[in-house]
């Protein structure tokens, strides 16, 4: 039997605690849809979105990284909206990978009160969920000589017996979500009305049995399933300033998440000049580890958006973390870059016959809210 090195072993039982985090992603705005699905189709738009995350690079050490592509579509003529997307995320150099697929739907029923306006939106993910070791990139005791270190007395490279479980490759699991979300628009008559949304989701939330519908994600084969992720939100908006050309908002937002032993909490304020450029500062922290400090952190969000055409809009954005406490001495800052397409289309209303525009990308009474002409739903106005 091969004898190891100690740090291989410490490596292979570490495994099933250390991929108990599912990737995330810094910005809650232009994320929605990823924190709570019944978020997805927020825009009221058709979305083609990109994003890409660099975080705690350390000295010679390469930085995590994370990606994704994804599309969401808002459509006027239907209840619901759905949306697709597509993850990657990359740790230590590319030894473990993650990838996950998925397509998010939600329902979006709306009445009035008064002169208030009230969405209470009803979401859910199916996604699917693969995650990858490379081996060659590790050394096993058997590849090292006790002269030589990893090269025989000839100069040629020492193989090891290690056999890689299924090939490196946990087998694709099941990670499902649903959500749960409620906007209110206080008076739709006021061209200051104010919004409120608050929502919670649960991620991971249920196994259907073995293989594509289980949960189990461990690359090992040892039976360790992907832990339960909780989310909630709550954000405002208030109109401090607005007449017939501009407009000033400022609100603030409060983001919690807890998955496994691991949770923390985000709170900040956002604003918001004629969504042309939006801002935010959030201070991220979490509960004192049984030794030594928390690691807590400042983000600074921008985002810069405006109309290509009546019909079309791009919005880029940029989102920087750095922490203070903690492991501030050994991690570098987050970097986190994205950019949105929208457009004022819904092929699948159109492939139903129903035309394929949306109407309330003409522009709303509202600045903080935009509406379906029967009043089904209500959407950000980022026209």
């Amino acid at each position: 039997m091969k004898h190891y090195l100690l740090i291989s072993l410490v490596f292979l039982c570490w495994l099933p605690s250390a991929w108990s985090q599912d990737p995330f992603y810094g910005h809650f705005y232009d994320n929605e849809a990823l924190f709570n699905p019944a978020l997805v189709g927020l825009k009221g738009s058709l979305s083609f979105n990109a994003k890409y995350k660099s975080q705690w690079p350390a000295g010679n050490v390469s930085p995590f990284i994370s990606g994704m592509v994804s599309m969401e579509e808002s459509m006027p003529c239907s209840l619901f909206d759905y949306g697709l997307s597509l993850n990657f995320d990359e740790e230590g150099s590319g030894r473990f990978r993650s990838y996950d697929f998925g397509f998010r739907f939600a329902g979006t029923p709306a009445f009035t009160a008064g002169n208030s306006v009230h969405n209470l939106k009803f979401g859910a993910a199916f996604q699917w969920s693969l995650k990858t070791v490379d081996y060659s990139k590790f050394i096993f005791s058997d590849e090292l000589h006790p002269k030589y270190g990893t090269i025989d007395i000839f100069g040629n490279d020492l193989p090891t017996g290690f056999i890689p479980p299924n090939e490196g490759e946990s087998q694709v699991f099941f990670t499902p979500a649903i959500g749960l979300a409620y906007h209110w628009l206080s008076n739709e008559n006021s061209e200051r009305a104010s919004t409120v949304q608050l929502g919670a989701s649960i991620h991971n939330a249920f196994s259907l049995g073995n293989s594509l519908l289980g949960n189990e994600e461990s690359i090992l084969n040892i039976g360790t399933k992907i832990p339960v992720r909780y989310n909630a939100f709550a954000r405002a908006e208030f109109i401090l300033s607005n007449n017939s050309r501009t407009f000033w908002s400022m609100g603030p937002m409060f983001f919690f998440q807890k998955q496994g032993q691991l949770q923390y909490a985000e709170a900040g304020v956002h604003t918001s000049f004629n969504r042309f450029l939006n801002g935010a500062v959030l201070y991220h922290f979490s509960p004192k580890t049984l030794s030594g400090n928390s690691t807590n952190w400042f983000t600074f969000q921008v985002e810069f958006g405006g109309l290509v055409s009546k019909e079309n809009r791009i919005d880029l954005g940029l989102s920087y973390s750095n922490n203070f406490s903690g492991l501030r001495n050994t991690v570098g800052p987050i970097l986190e870059f994205s950019v949105s397409i929208h457009l004022a289309k819904s092929p699948v209303c159109k492939l139903m016959g129903l035309g394929d525009e949306v109407p309330y990308a003409k522009g709303a009474k509202c600045p903080t809210a935009a509406f379906s002409p029967n009043r089904m739903k209500m959407y950000d106005n980022i026209w």
